[in-house]
């Protein structure tokens, strides 16, 4: 019943918004004293710039129920989503009242519910273990399997109040390499992986859900861990067209991935270069909101900072950037580094203006 409940109020509040016209700059320059969604005809009407800021952002957190530490946390950073790790979770129960509190602290703060996200790829990387989800992507091999997988997972998912999946992986895998090792690429040429990746989003989103596609142009052939390691950098650009096909499918998000490609940018990883983020625009369509894979990898925070790495992203055309908060702090530095540069002038709110409607243009779809 308090499901029910919550999901009801989500769903009003949702159907409250008006369809988002273009945008529109807001007077109110930020604070924590007062704010929330005040509807009317601009959407971001009412919202202080610190909560749009935090519209553009997927967090993770320590712990597996909201308490007073959290919610301040939250009054303090307004995020737009929070993704769910294995640290967060001890049982159905227990994961189905976390997500409805947060949910709760959300709406109470911003008048908007959460994008919560989980990574559930199938095989070694799940972070529910109870789903039924043991079939890793390195095991599908016909569009049919992907697209009952995709649906059998949202269903789950959904049940439990998750409403985003980090999948699935599109990457051309290379054998030996730390995705394959682990079965999270789907097998043969980028024509079937396009076909499967396309299956396995449209059954997550007949489920239900919001899938990703990721990690784009891709992580093969990398045989370490580049986000503890070292910075992965590779001369040419990975295929992509498998990316291309699975478009099709129309995933909600496109995941990018933390390597220098030295063909499209000498300097930067991909997610960090404004010539990275515009080649994915021109090459692959559609009406996606663009997520980094996560910016506090201690290879990334080691080569540019924290706040370079999330400045970076967000100037390079970056519409949601995930910090995992691993580490104490990060989500807060992140934040007020964004909130910084907004209120410098080095991002105009105009731009974080037009990203954040796109994004409630989305979540107004959670109650269709």
């Amino acid at each position: 019943m308090k499901r029910l409940v919550a999901a009801f109020a989500i769903t009003v509040l949702l159907l409250a918004l008006p369809l988002l016209p273009g945008c529109a700059k807001t007077g109110d320059d930020g604070g924590n004293d007062h704010g929330g969604n005040g509807g009317g005809d601009d959407p971001l009407q009412g919202l202080t710039l610190d909560q749009k800021v935090g519209q553009l952002f997927l967090i993770g957190f320590e712990g597996t129920a909201v308490t007073p530490e959290i919610a301040q946390w939250f009054q303090a950073i307004h995020p737009g989503g929070v993704i769910l790790f294995g640290r967060n979770i001890t049982g159905e129960a227990q994961l189905e009242k976390l997500i409805r509190d947060l949910q709760n602290l959300a709406l109470s703060d911003t008048g908007l519910p959460l994008f919560i996200a989980i990574d559930q790829e199938g095989g070694e990387v799940i972070r529910i273990d109870w789903l039924g989800d043991g079939t890793p992507q390195s095991q599908i091999t016909e569009p049919e399997q992907a697209y009952s997988a995709g649906l059998a997972r949202a269903q789950g998912l959904k049940g439990l109040g998750i409403n985003l999946n980090l999948a699935p992986v599109l990457d051309m895998g290379v054998q030996g390499d730390f995705l394959t090792r682990n079965g999270r690429t789907f097998p043969g040429g980028p024509q079937e992986v396009g076909e499967l990746g396309k299956a396995a989003i449209s059954g997550q989103k007949d489920g239900g859900i919001f899938s990703t596609a990721k990690h784009f142009p891709g992580y093969g052939g990398i045989d370490y861990d580049p986000e503890i390691e070292r910075l992965a950098v590779i001369p040419g650009v990975p295929e992509i067209s498998q990316f291309q096909a699975a478009a099709a499918a129309n995933p909600e998000f496109l995941m990018t991935a933390n390597v220098i490609y030295t063909e499209l940018d000498p300097d930067q990883p991909f997610t960090l270069s404004p010539a990275g983020i515009a080649f994915l625009r021109e090459n692959v369509g559609g009406d996606y909101l663009v997520v980094s894979d996560d910016l506090a990898t201690k290879v990334l925070k080691e080569a540019y900072s924290l706040a370079g790495t999330v400045t970076r992203a967000a100037k390079a055309g970056v519409d949601v950037l995930l910090v995992s908060g691993h580490e104490a702090g990060d989500t807060q530095a992140a934040f007020t580094a964004i909130s910084e540069v907004v209120r410098s002038g080095e991002i105009p709110e105009d731009e974080v203006d037009g990203r954040v409607l796109r994004i409630l243009r989305l979540k107004q779809r959670m109650a269709e």
